[in-house]
């Protein structure tokens, strides 16, 4: 009796132990879902805060439900084909990509595809794939609502004839190629491009190419410069510091400078930006957005259909409503961390 007694409560703690480890009635040690993202590195401010957005939602729900993640960064676009490879062979449920280059992109991004996995492109799209779900803050609308409020700010001066203008690009993604036309869909005809720079969107290449055309071009060309349309905030805030700087013999009839993003720097441009004659505007483009895709990836996760393009809405923003959106939860949230 005291034998069988040992073997049944042996028996009993060996069963403990197999469903202590997470294992199932068979045996099989159940493996939890793992989602996958890979980001740009933090080149400029508008990815870093990014980042630290996407990292911080993906911890969060990943605490609040109970599953795995791989997060990597990557500031070449070889550098981000290895990072989803690597996930890639971790069999992950989902994958985030937000791509430096789509283009390069393309080959790593479609092993996903092949393998079953749901993919996921956040920001900057990859020509000629179908992902799972495309989402992205609305660049068309961005560029089309510029267009129109360039068209009301010039209209008298629009109906006289031809208003100069510059131009200063992020890179060579799909989001500049989207702003810009947008912007060209609707702004007039009357407005005319002297020249376009392409800043990878930084503050300190955008300084010294404005530094650039103010040393380099007569006064006449410099004064007939009405306005600059940028893609965004950081490229204006390089953009004003050539402008501040500068000491030569024409004289500045710069009107109206945008930017995209709408952060907190941009906002002290509308009181104390240290040029006299100068409006500003800016469109909503939060940092945070990118925690609706990672909201994505666990809507897949939790088996649900996702629509196959997402796009977020922006807002513009200028000296007639900065402090009531100062006072929004949409600015609330991007300076939440």
């Amino acid at each position: 009796m005291k034998k069988a007694v040992l073997v049944l409560v042996i028996a009993l703690f060996a069963t403990s132990l197999v469903f202590a480890s997470g294992a199932s009635e068979k045996g099989t040690v159940e493996k939890k879902q793992l989602m996958g993202v890979v980001t740009p590195s933090a080149d400029h401010g508008f990815t870093a805060e990014s980042i630290q957005h996407c990292e911080a939602q993906v911890k969060a729900l990943a605490a609040e439900h109970g599953f795995d993640y791989r997060f990597m960064t990557a500031a070449e676009s070889g550098e981000q084909s290895n990072a989803v490879e690597t996930i890639l062979g971790m069999k992950p449920t989902v994958m985030i990509l937000w791509p430096v280059t789509g283009d390069e992109l393309r080959s790593a991004a479609q092993s996903v595809m092949e393998a079953g996995v749901p993919l996921i492109v956040y920001d900057r799209f990859i020509d000629g794939l179908t992902p799972t779900a495309e989402i992205s803050g609305d660049n068309v609308a961005i560029g089309e609502g510029a267009g129109k409020y360039f068209n009301e700010y010039f209209k008298a001066d629009l109906a006289k004839g031809k208003v100069n203008y510059l131009e200063f690009k992020g890179d060579s993604s799909t989001v500049p190629m989207e702003r810009t036309n947008g912007f060209l869909s609707t702004a007039s005809k009357n407005f005319n491009l002297v020249q376009s720079f392409v800043t990878n969107w930084s503050q300190q290449t955008a300084m010294e190419q404005m530094e650039s055309f103010l040393n380099t071009k007569s006064p006449e060309e410099i004064e007939s410069i009405k306005a600059i349309w940028t893609h965004d905030d950081e490229i204006v805030f390089g953009i004003v510091e050539a402008l501040k700087n500068y000491h030569g013999s024409a004289k500045i009839d710069i009107r109206l400078i945008n930017g995209v993003s709408a952060g907190k720097g941009f906002m002290d441009l509308f009181e104390n930006s240290g040029l006299k004659g100068v409006d500003f505007m800016t469109y909503t483009f939060s940092p945070s957005m990118v925690r609706d895709a990672v909201d994505l990836g666990y809507k897949v996760m939790q088996g649900e259909k996702l629509e196959k393009s997402y796009k977020i809405p922006t807002e513009m923003i200028d000296k007639t409503n900065y402090k009531k959106y100062m006072q929004s939860d949409m600015y609330k949230t991007r300076y939440s961390l």
